[in-house]
């Protein structure tokens, strides 16, 4: 019997390991022009019910980590869907426009919500941009994007996205060895 649990935790523990964050995405939206924002851009669709891109440099202080260019998203807000989901929400730079700064935000995972939450009520609505760190870490395929009275900018939207990972082929060997003892009939022993 303790044969067979120990190889139901092993077997548990090589499938909990088949997935890893594989790469970084950085959407910064520099280099292109509001008729590039087309489905698939940044390996995201939904774009075309956005605002549209501003220059960074009308700000007083612009800040050299954003970049150039920025997205406006209007009073409506915007659903966004990852095209390789799952991904990990990372954060992103926002800025409320307006008067209202209570914006908020959602990530949903097969049409549920697995978490919400406003951006920082503390923040000034003023002309910086302000990095907001996702406090979700789960598998995400969509996010939502509430607008302040006149809307929010946004820009680095940054996500990972998962990939599985080949296990060697020792570890497989080594799983089907163990299946191999713990199914094996015991032997009588002798006194």
């Amino acid at each position: 019997m303790k044969k067979l649990v120990k190889a139901a935790v092993m077997a548990a523990a090589l499938l909990a390991a088949d997935h890893a964050k594989a790469s970084l995405t950085v959407v910064d939206f520099e280099g292109i022009h509001d008729s590039d924002l087309v489905d698939g851009y940044g390996g995201i669709s939904g774009w075309f019910v956005l605002g549209g891109l501003r220059d960074n440099r009308i700000y007083p202080n612009p800040q050299p980590e954003i970049g150039q260019y920025h997205l406006s998203i209007g009073l409506m807000g915007a659903d966004l869907s990852f095209d390789a989901a799952p991904v990990v929400f990372e954060g992103m730079y926002y800025n409320p426009v307006g008067l209202n700064s209570q914006i908020s935000y959602e990530l949903y995972f097969h049409e549920q919500l697995v978490y919400s939450a406003a951006f920082d009520p503390n923040q000034p609505v003023s002309m910086e941009m302000y990095w907001l760190t996702s406090g979700y870490q789960g598998l995400v395929d969509k996010i939502h994007i509430y607008g302040a009275s006149d809307g929010v900018n946004i820009d680095n939207l940054t996500y990972s996205t998962v990939a599985a990972v080949p296990l060697p082929s020792a570890v497989w060997l080594f799983g089907s060895g163990l299946a191999g003892l713990t199914l094996r009939p015991p032997r009588n022993r002798k006194h």
